[in-house]
């Protein structure tokens, strides 16, 4: 009742949102340590305060029709939240009662393929009734999840599932890896097996069950009929990556148990005893990518039997054509990395580099974007080309990158040449080169000064008339670092508040730019002055709008909540926020439930 009365006095332009993320986020710690402790009965009781909290509604809603990048795609109604008013009414009406809406089927085409990708788009309503969901159930199952467990978790991306294969492979011994791959995973999963290893309370899996079971609206396949789901998790909820990793917890776990049991040692030369047995054992997950690595065949030979039959205890099972079972000395793909084992001096050493696959996927992205510019400006290309270069580039640093990265630069100014040279036919080669790629100058890079001939150039004029200049950087200015993988244990829900500071600048999937801003605020919004935690989604806002004549020099920049963005933009009604041109992409990563 009290709840009731708060939200209907409550305007959506007057939250206070640093409030009500804040007393989520209390909610979500305390169900964490519970859930930590095995304290079942307080972890749900806990769970049922936060979703009938007026504040978990107001986060659930605001994350959904405000914050995600689907805000504006329908569901199977057509309907989507745009005003203020349409946003608070969802508010009063959520609730998790049970029931779901008809899930809308798109086909979307794979990039270089024929094959389609399968995308469910539930109603918005739906969608804010599982970020509601979302909020409790994640905390609990964070003190669950297995340690090298990377896949869709807050706090986690996939170099540490890299750094997890360096520290498996880099003792100097050839090694057996298996990359098993299961087939139809997410459309596979059984219903009554994942709700059984939720155990939860009766209104959560009533819920969770009625969106595993909501009919499919696919005017494509089904002859705009709707059909009924009997298996998998919906591709496209914002809970279903939470109900995949939640399906596939327990087979670290299950396997280190299984090895520590056999008679067989690693090797001849080790111990018998079960730690030593347990450290042998490789065990890296991503959502469903999962990599298994020991150096004894036989062994390697008993743990693929054994994950074959504990995922057909949850009705899964591997597909033989698409996983594989070789020796780290004959390399193997891993989320867009080649890792192999090599031979330098007698001594084996583990090399990392960019997968060939997105070598050549990045030549051809870029290749296309140029072709589908040949008339702008080079200005508008170098706003084009800068995010997709700079994003491949920071995903792939943290390996050795430096001879791809000047093989791939080779090629780009290739064809940027070629570019240039055919739309100044009448003018000398020379007068053009010195246009677009002016000789002697120095160019900053990510607090680095590069002294080039060949780099791309580009000028506008703003609206009061003043010449803006733009570069097109090399990939090879980016330099290749060390990524340190997260503790095994650590999540966000943790309150280790010093550990999450200190790492959140070097080892995030953040821009150079935010880093730096990062640095500088010293970890605060300038908008709330609040601290900025692992689970904020930031954005850089120009202090003095572009509109208004504000350039983007680091004096006019400031790092906000992305909540404190929105609401920045809709006070002064101005749109402040270009594309960040560092952001991290993963080029070859299935969607999975986005």
């Amino acid at each position: 009742m009290r709840e009731t009365i708060y939200l209907n006095e409550l305007s959506w332009n007057k939250i206070k949102w640093n409030d009500s993320y804040k007393i989520v986020r209390r909610f979500q710690k305390r169900i964490f340590k519970a859930s930590l402790m095995n304290q079942q009965k307080k972890v749900n009781f806990l769970q049922r305060k936060l979703i009938q909290s007026p504040h978990a509604k107001l986060v659930a809603v605001q994350t959904v029709t405000t914050l995600n990048k689907g805000k504006s795609t329908p569901g199977v109604n057509g309907y989507i939240a745009v005003s203020d008013s349409q946003k608070m009414k969802i508010v009063k009406n959520l609730k998790l009662n049970g029931k779901a809406n008809v899930i809308r089927r798109l086909w979307i085409p794979k990039p270089g393929k024929t094959e389609k990708r399968l995308l469910e788009i539930p109603t918005i309503q739906d969608r804010a009734k599982q970020a509601l969901c979302k909020l409790a159930l994640e905390p609990e199952w964070e003190a669950k999840f297995e340690p090298n467990s990377y896949g869709c978790r807050p706090g986690r991306r996939p170099h540490d599932a890299i750094e997890a294969i360096f520290l498996n492979l880099h003792h100097g011994k050839d090694k057996y890896v298996y990359d098993a791959d299961i087939l139809k995973c997410f459309e596979r999963i059984n219903h009554e097996l994942l709700l059984k290893k939720l155990n939860t309370f009766p209104l959560f899996e009533i819920q969770i069950k009625a969106w595993l079971e909501a009919g499919i609206f696919d005017e494509m396949t089904n002859g705009a009929k709707t059909s009924i789901p009997t298996m998998g998790t919906p591709q496209g909820g914002i809970i279903s990556p939470l109900l995949s990793n939640i399906a596939l917890n327990g087979l670290e776990f299950h396997l280190m148990n299984f090895v520590s049991d056999l008679k067989l040692k690693p090797n001849p030369d080790s111990a018998k005893g079960k730690k030593t047995k347990q450290k042998a054992l490789g065990f890296i997950r991503y959502v469903d990518d999962i990599l298994i690595i020991h150096e004894n065949e036989e062994i390697m030979n008993l743990l693929i039997q054994e994950t074959k039959q504990w995922l057909s205890t949850i009705g899964l099972e591997i597909s033989e054509e698409k996983s594989n079972l070789r020796k780290a000395s004959q390399s193997f793909n891993y989320l867009g990395f080649n890792i192999i084992l090599v031979n330098r001096n007698n001594k084996m050493r583990i090399k990392i580099t960019p997968s060939k696959k997105n070598k050549k996927d990045i030549i051809e992205k870029i290749s296309a974007v140029i072709g589908r510019n040949k008339s702008v400006s080079s200005y508008n290309l170098i706003c084009k080309l800068r995010p997709i270069l700079l994003g491949w580039g920071n995903y792939f640093k943290y390996c050795e990158c430096s001879k791809t990265f000047q093989a791939i630069d080779n090629i780009i100014y290739q064809q940027l040449r070629a570019w240039v040279f055919r739309r100044a036919i009448r003018q000398g080669r020379e007068k053009v080169k010195e246009k677009y790629f002016p000789s002697g100058k120095t160019y900053k890079f990510q607090n680095r000064k590069h002294q080039a001939n060949w780099i791309l150039n580009g000028f506008t004029k703003d609206k009061k008339g003043e010449v803006r200049e733009k570069h097109l950087p090399k990939l090879s200015w980016i330099k290749s670092e060390k990524h340190i993988k997260i503790n095994g244990t650590a999540s966000v829900y943790d309150g280790n508040e010093l550990y999450w500071a200190k790492r959140a600048p070097v080892y995030s999937m953040y821009s150079t730019r935010i880093k730096t801003l990062l640095l500088t605020q010293k970890g605060k919004c300038q908008y709330c002055n609040e601290r900025f935690t692992v689970q904020d989604t930031l954005e850089v806002d120009h202090i003095k709008p572009k509109a208004q004549g504000g350039t983007t020099v680091y004096k006019n920049l400031q790092l906000l909540h992305r909540y404190c963005h929105v609401e920045k933009t809709r006070l002064t009604g101005k749109i402040l926020q270009e594309p960040d041109e560092g952001k991290l992409s993963r080029p070859d990563l299935k969607t999975r439930g986005v």
